[in-house]
């Protein structure tokens, strides 16, 4: 019976191998994260219409069975004792799997919407300033940032400028002046609409505000 050893070099060579195989793979949690964005950004496009929501849900599904398979494989490497590789593979699905356990979602809503306004700011900058400094103060001015939910019960969306800041208030805490302003102007009482705001910059807020007609 023969026994074949190998040299000092080829053992070297080989140990060096498998540590090369156990190193931190960067690209499946970039991958997730940007995955997790986009669909974010795909869901709050559903307020424009068009059936974004509906390629949110295909997006959300084939992202979670890669990131089922990624978490599978990033098990098998704990076990094999790649540690490094396996720890990269399973903080993909944690990074999808984070807005379910922490509260992101409301965080990255405002991001966008941040966004969004200030890529459009020199437009509602002019829309402002057409109207005379001295009655700024005393309007309050909407822009419509889209909707979502059904025709009986819809959720819809507002950027708007007031100098008082009353809109973010709760309604029992607003003036009698400020609610029979805005109510005159958009028939809030009449439609029983309860609204929620917060501050984005400057006098410009963001509001939901939700109706039943």
């Amino acid at each position: 019976m023969t026994s074949i050893q190998s040299d000092p070099a080829t053992q070297e060579a080989s140990a060096n191998g498998g540590k090369s195989e156990d190193r931190f793979l960067w690209g499946w949690p970039i991958f997730a994260l940007g995955s997790e964005i986009g669909i974010t950004i795909v869901w709050y496009l559903e307020r424009l219409g068009g059936g974004w929501l509906i390629l949110a849900g295909v997006l959300f599904i084939l992202v979670v069975s890669v990131m089922v398979f990624v978490a599978g494989i990033g098990f098998l490497d704990l076990v094999r004792g790649r540690f490094k590789r396996g720890a990269s593979l399973l903080l993909a699905p944690c990074i999808i799997a984070s807005p379910f356990i922490f509260p992101l979602w409301p965080l990255e809503g405002r991001a966008i919407e941040l966004i969004r306004l200030y890529l459009n700011k020199g437009y509602y900058d002019a829309v402002i300033e057409k109207i005379p400094p001295a009655e700024r103060a005393s309007k309050v001015v909407f822009f419509d940032w889209g909707a979502t939910g059904f025709m009986l019960a819809p959720t819809d969306y507002s950027l708007v400028y007031d100098e008082s800041g009353e809109i973010a208030l709760p309604d029992e805490e607003r003036s009698d002046a400020w609610r029979d302003k805005v109510n005159s102007q958009e028939h809030w009482e009449r439609n029983h609409c309860v609204t929620s705001a917060y501050h984005l910059a400057g006098h410009y807020y963001s509001v939901a505000i939700d109706c039943s007609y």
